[in-house]
């Protein structure tokens, strides 16, 4: 029969046993879940590579990581130097940021916006995104949002404070006396209030100095225009602005726009929108005149008179009246105004 002691030393062997055992298993385990997972990482990266042909997202991760991790060595990313001006000329080729991350983290098992906030300044990244965000080819068929628009084409912008007029989106130049030898694309600086011209829709994002413009143009009526404009009737205007709220207002009509700015109402008069003439920013039905027809506001009050064969604008609606059917149109100008249908044709295709 086993003594005391031989019953504690077997038990002790026991439990030591168990223990390696269950080291063992652990350890099998934790190998089996590594191996394994390093086996589906080189998977997803073979299957990336082989597709960065047919794929752009898989380029641009590719082409990302060069520029963040430039020596090749993962272990290196953290000492070698970002080529930024890399990383912001591949944003701007970005259709869709969630499919570029994804391939980033098949690829490297990295993620994309971990690596560049740490390799970015605070600006450069928000720049990244930006640019990103303002893509006219974004990407929104799995439910992204839509590229940031700026303004809205044929918006009425007024300076809000004095801001500078410029020939290309780029703010690089403040036209200081220091800058005179460097390219100058400054126009001149508008005063606060000053209604600038209609929004063609053209936007663009100065990665480099961080601002946002927006394109603004107008056509001159030289009838109304002040002498030194008069001979330039029917001449374009186009020119860039920033599309800070901090600088620019922005109104959907006139009527808003000198509700805001009333000294704005003699501007408006001669800076019409590039269309004006040839009315082909009028979409269908139109109305067109077939005799003279006099204009109503819209609390029906006359304000003008048009011309027989005039196309006014875009038809709205139609109200009876005890003095006959009234018909709502939308001028070029986004104003509202009324007519008397008794006097109008309606164009529905030219």
């Amino acid at each position: 029969m086993a003594s005391a002691k031989e019953k504690i030393t077997q038990a002790v062997q026991d439990n030591q046993s168990i223990l390696i055992k269950g080291a063992l298993i652990a350890g099998g385990i934790y190998l089996t879940y590594r191996v394994g997972k390093n086996l589906l990482a080189k998977v997803n990266k073979n299957n990336a590579q082989k597709n960065a042909d047919d794929k752009p997202e898989i380029r641009q991760a590719m082409s990302l990581r060069s520029a963040v991790n430039p020596s090749g060595y993962s272990w290196m990313k953290s000492f070698d130097t970002t080529n930024v001006s890399t990383v912001m000329e591949i944003a701007k080729t970005i259709a869709n940021l969630d499919k570029v991350q994804k391939a980033y983290k098949d690829l490297y098992q990295d993620n994309l916006l971990d690596d560049l906030q740490s390799d970015l300044s605070t600006s450069e990244y928000e720049a990244f995104l930006n640019i990103i965000a303002s893509n006219a080819n974004k990407d929104t068929s799995g439910g992204g949002a839509p590229p940031v628009q700026y303004t809205k084409k044929n918006q009425l912008i007024v300076a809000k404070k004095d801001v500078t007029i410029r020939k290309s989106p780029d703010a690089s130049n403040h036209g200081a006396f220091y800058e005179v030898l460097s390219e100058d694309n400054i126009y001149r600086v508008a005063k606060a209030g000053e209604f600038l011209g209609y929004a063609t829709g053209q936007q663009h994002y100065d990665e480099v100095n961080n601002v946002k413009f927006i394109q603004v143009a107008y056509v001159i009526n030289g009838k109304y225009a002040p002498a030194a404009y008069k001979k330039k009737n029917k001449v374009k205007m186009s020119f860039w602005i920033s599309a800070s709220k901090n600088y620019t207002d922005q109104f959907p009509n006139t009527k808003a726009m000198i509700a805001a700015y009333p000294k704005t109402s003699s501007t408006a008069a001669w800076k019409k929108p590039l269309d004006y003439f040839d009315l082909k920013g009028i979409p269908m039905p139109r109305l067109l005149t077939r005799a003279n027809a006099v204009i109503l506001n819209e609390k029906f009050v006359p304000i003008n008179q048009a011309g027989s064969n005039t196309i006014l604008g875009q038809l709205v609606m139609s109200m009876q009246t005890n003095g006959g059917v009234l018909l709502q149109f939308r001028t070029i100008d986004n104003n509202i105004r009324w007519v008397d249908q008794r006097y109008i044709h309606l164009q529905e295709s030219i």
